[in-house]
């Protein structure tokens, strides 16, 4: 499986039980790859969470947005 970088971590693209994906992800895209969620530090001591397919590579916001 190919590496996808999400945030300062390494996931395995691909894998539906993805080791390093926060516990809801990954979930499944409309394009049939997976999304990842990884947290991250918005600078301003507050973590996010950071998502991307790793089939067409846009993050769930964009997912989102394309839906409404």
């Amino acid at each position: 499986m190919a590496d996808l970088i999400l945030g300062d971590e390494v996931h395995s693209a691909g894998d539906p039980q993805c080791a390093m994906c926060l516990d809801e992800y990954p979930e499944p895209c409309a394009c049939g790859g997976l999304i990842h969620g990884a947290p991250q530090d918005d600078g301003e001591n507050e973590v996010i969470v950071v998502t991307r397919c790793d089939g067409c590579g846009r993050n769930e916001e964009d997912l989102e947005t394309d839906v409404a």
